[in-house]
């Protein structure tokens, strides 16, 4: 896959690994390996706004971190005490923190597995936040489906909320079975 032409006119700010983020028309862009742009950038907190609405309070969990955009929207919710973000990679984590950094006492970024962590921590959350930039397709809602239930059987609290974020190129078809998990 070439690189994105934007990527090409746009100033490099951060790289770490095969992670990479760019400023282009005053936005970061999060690019994986070259060619695979993640677009955790400033125009996506429209859409969190839209999905995670004014769920967040209490002790958030966020699975997947891309540039922050959502960390920050979910800390900057009322009654927000704590948010704890899991990313699995190191990388991620390195090119965020140098061009997105959040300093809030609240914040925790933890290097690990989502999976690994849900089945493992014993700390329980208010609401819960994931990221499944990848896997919305067929062979991916039964993924999602098992992670889903696994949260609401360890870490989520009574009375909690826990919602899903799609990119926006999700085909439309799994738009709807996608929310339905989250029921």
């Amino acid at each position: 896959m070439t690189t994105p032409m934007f990527f090409t006119h746009g100033k490099l700010l951060a790289e770490s690994g095969n992670m990479r983020v760019y400023l282009f028309d005053d936005m970061l862009h999060l690019e994986e390996g070259p060619g695979h742009t993640l677009w955790a950038i400033e125009d996506e907190i429209k859409e969190y706004r839209e999905q995670i609405k004014d769920y967040p309070h209490g002790d958030c969990l966020e699975v997947g971190l891309g540039l922050g955009v959502a960390s920050k929207y979910i800390l900057s919710c009322n009654g927000v005490k704590s948010l704890t973000t899991v990313e699995l990679l190191l990388d991620t984590i390195k090119v965020q923190t140098q061009t997105n950094f959040i300093d809030d006492d609240r914040y925790t970024i933890i290097c690990m597995d989502g999976w690994e962590y849900i089945i493992s921590t014993d700390k329980t959350y208010d609401f819960i936040f994931m990221d499944f930039y990848h896997f919305i397709d067929e062979e991916g809602l039964p993924l999602i489906k098992k992670y889903v239930e696994m949260c609401k059987k360890r870490v989520l609290k009574e009375g909690g909320k826990i919602v899903g974020w799609f990119d926006i190129s999700t085909p439309e078809e799994f738009i709807k079975p996608f929310y339905n998990l989250f029921k």
